[in-house]
């Protein structure tokens, strides 16, 4: 069924956070409701359409970004992640491809450790690592014999150094209104500020037996490809919007698939009958990236590589040092409404949370040293009712009517003596 324009640009428009105007929170699925067996892998399989499915629309970028226009209230921008909190409407997530992997055809999940399971089912896994660094050791030892213990398996790796965030700012900032722009630009300085400060985490130069990273060649917008005849196929690179900063690579076994000048951008390694493709960076598969059209035409011919449909596609999603290797898989659960306590960042919003409450209780109600015993007030100390009365008259602030009081008791005692 065709969806006209009108409804893909108020689509779109939700796709990610807007720059200013406050929109309805996106709606929640209980997909436990749904499912009452255990999910492969452990993982919670998203089913029902996202809202970033409406990115893969042929719609214009400047459209797109004139849609999100309005005043800052900033972007979700965690990365390479693929569903949890913050993580379907991040500029830097991967919802939006693994969408692209299901319309293909593919079973999609997410994964988040090395585990027996993955080794067994798993037919392609994309891993988008969120750490500059390359992969350890031990990681590559794994992923090489998960490659290598069956035919027809491939290991995407798409490099880290690219952050969508800035991307977005410098776009939208010449379309903001003028009297937003200067929050605009400080919206921009912070995430240029807070992507170099994550990049000295970058080795100078590193090999990792996969490929080897440069982190000294300068920034360069790539405007010219160059490669296999089946990736150039039907791309304008004139029309691209790929920036490389450092360069990654590829061993020399590996056959480059896409280039630009002499900078590998797409390499395809083979082991035994399966297969390691190693993307420079996440510039045209991120989510934001992805509203651009000739984006899109690569990112299909990157699902294309890992051959024909119905495989089992595996997002491995990892923090600084990569995935934990594990002897034994995660509880298969369903989605009960606990997880908020066991994933970033509102676990750790919470801890932060509990210690100022722990501080502000020992504040308002503090015992020092042993506990001590306080005398039992008497309730029929008379004393206790003058000091009562006094303070009500006290209270008055009249000292006329006080002495009126006073003078009036003791007469009436006297009387009754």
């Amino acid at each position: 069924m065709r969806t006209n324009k009108n409804e893909l640009g108020e689509r779109a428009s939700n796709a990610l956070p807007e720059h200013g105007c406050a929109r309805p929170a996106p709606r929640r699925v209980d997909v436990a409701a749904k499912r009452s067996t255990p999910l492969p892998f452990g993982a919670r399989l998203i089913r029902s359409p996202s809202p970033l499915s409406s990115l893969l629309s042929p719609l214009s970028p400047l459209i797109l970004l004139a849609l999100f226009a309005g005043c800052s209230r900033g972007v979700d921008t965690i990365y390479g992640q693929r569903e949890g909190l913050g993580a379907k409407h991040s500029v830097n997530g991967t919802a939006v491809l693994g969408e692209m992997f299901e319309h293909a055809g593919h079973r999609v999940f997410s994964w988040s450790v090395l585990s027996p399971r993955l080794q067994e089912k798993a037919d392609c896994i994309v891993w988008f690592p969120d750490d500059f660094k390359p992969p350890s050791k031990e990681v590559r030892r794994w992923l090489n014999g998960w490659m290598t213990a069956k035919p027809g398996r491939t290991l995407i790796y798409v490099g880290r150094d690219f952050d969508a965030a800035p991307w977005y700012w410098q776009h939208v900032l010449p379309a903001a209104p003028k009297e937003q722009r200067e929050l605009v630009q400080e919206e921009l300085w912070a995430a240029k500020s807070h992507f170099t400060i994550r990049r000295e985490e970058l080795p100078k130069s590193e090999d990792c037996h996969w490929f080897a990273v440069e982190s000294s060649p300068p920034l360069r917008q790539v405007k010219k490809l160059a490669g296999d005849a089946a990736w150039l196929d039907g791309i304008d690179a004139a029309k691209t919007d790929i920036e490389l900063r450092s360069r990654i690579k590829p061993s020399k076994a590996a056959e480059v698939l896409l280039r630009s000048g002499r900078d590998p951008l797409v390499s395809r390694r083979p082991y035994d009958e399966s297969q390691l493709i190693v993307v420079a960076n996440g510039a045209f598969l991120l989510n934001l990236p992805l509203v651009n059209h000739e984006h899109r035409k690569l990112a299909s011919k990157l699902i294309d590589a890992i051959g024909s449909p119905r495989k089992t596609v595996v997002f491995l999603e990892s923090y600084a040092g990569g995935p934990p290797i594990r002897d034994k898989d995660p509880t298969a659960e369903g989605v009960n409404g606990w997880e908020v306590f066991n994933r970033w960042p509102t676990n750790w919003i919470l801890l932060q949370l509990a210690a100022v409450g722990i501080i502000f209780c020992f504040s308002r109600w503090p015992i020092f040293g042993r506990a001590k015993k306080t005398e039992t007030e008497n309730n029929s100390d008379f004393a206790r009712h003058v000091d009562a009365l006094a303070d009500l008259l006290k209270r008055s602030r009249d000292r006329a009517y006080a002495m009126e009081r006073i003078l009036n008791y003791r007469q009436r005692t006297e009387r009754d003596k």
